[in-house]
């Protein structure tokens, strides 16, 4: 025989996971998203990408966040990007959406990006670039539950006041790219303008300047007769701080020529959270392949923080990207270019 009391203990479980991913999803919406496989679609975190490859390059990101928490996040990316004619000049833009708490929260951004290639020596490229778009946010009050709604026998309307249905704003960009045949490291600043970002005339919510450096070297470990056999160790790196907020991602991929392989940390032990705990937030698996046209890839975030242990199922993500030759010409420089290309 069931106990009367276990049917109202899961409500409230349920109910409290819930609040904590809706919770947390808002306070991810407050921020910029962050993809575990950015490598794939590069101009999502410096527009100095644009044309690096020297081809034209189609990419797509969808994460889904905290799988086993209801009314979690999900986020999908695009990106376009091309160089000119004479390889100096790329351009392309990029299209984002998130949403969280049953599609109830909703963000978006559109943002073209060009940059231009700066010939520094016999083998080093600098590249400086900006980007400028607009944003929004968005929310449908009907399908939250507030607390008041709860306090009153989940009451079907809350007595909330004040939350508008959505707001738009301009946004800027910058950034910088240096690549040699080895090595690549580069830095970002988006949000120049810290727009308002507030869904409540009455509460303005400037939506932080997002500051990351990044880099990374590729080692050479075997290279057959027109690099048939290739075989590399690439090793990355990503820092980004965004108000009080910072994150560190280490990585390293092995790559072939057909599939690449890599692991990912993601926090910052040296310091403390908010609660006094290790800042350590993931440890993620990516895989990629493809043919060098057509790439795909699908990594797995398992949680190390506190959600983990509620359950959280961790986070998954995939990748697309179709890249093609936009010029007929044979290029005698061809562009450096040792990021990880799955």
């Amino acid at each position: 025989m069931t106990h009367p009391l276990i049917p109202i203990l899961g409500n409230v479980k349920r109910w409290v996971l819930a609040s904590m991913a809706l919770g947390m999803a808002m306070s991810v919406l407050a921020q910029d998203q962050m993809f575990t496989q950015f490598n794939a679609a590069p101009t999502s975190i410096n527009p100095a990408y644009v044309g690096v490859s020297g081809r034209a390059r189609l990419a797509s990101l969808y994460r889904t966040q905290w799988a086993g928490l209801p009314q979690a996040f999900t986020g999908f990316h695009m990106a376009y990007d091309r160089p000119t004619l004479d390889k100096k000049i790329g351009y392309g833009f990029l299209m984002s959406n998130e949403q969280a708490g049953a599609g109830a929260l909703n963000r978006y951004q559109f943002m073209a990006q060009a940059a231009y290639k700066v010939r520094l020596g016999h083998r080093v490229d600098f590249r400086p670039a900006l980007q400028m778009g607009i944003g929004g946010r968005s929310i449908h009050v009907g399908r939250l539950t507030f607390m008041d709604q709860i306090l009153r026998d989940f009451a079907d309307v809350t007595l909330e006041q004040g939350i508008g249905a959505s707001t738009n704003y301009v946004d800027f960009g910058s950034g910088f790219l240096l690549l040699s045949r080895r090595f690549w490291m580069g830095a970002s600043a988006n949000h120049l303008t810290t727009p308002n970002v507030s869904l409540n005339s009455s509460l303005p919510e400037k939506l932080r300047i997002l500051y990351t450096c990044h880099g990374g070297a590729r080692i050479q470990l075997v290279r057959g007769p027109k690099a048939n056999l290739q075989r590399d160790v690439i090793v990355s790196w990503k820092y980004i701080r965004q108000g009080d907020r910072d994150q560190l991602d280490v990585g390293a991929y092995y790559d072939l020529s057909l599939f690449t392989l890599g692991v990912w940390y993601r926090g910052l032990p040296v310091q403390r959270a908010l609660d006094g705990s290790m800042d350590v937030d993931a440890l993620s698996f990516v895989f990629g392949f493809g043919t060098g046209d057509l790439n795909m890839g699908y990594s797995y975030d398992v949680t190390l923080n506190r959600l983990g242990a509620l359950g959280s199922a961790g986070t998954h993500e995939l990748s697309m990207k179709y890249m093609w030759n936009v010029s007929r010409k044979r290029d005698p420089q061809p562009p450096y270019h040792p990021c990880v290309e799955y």
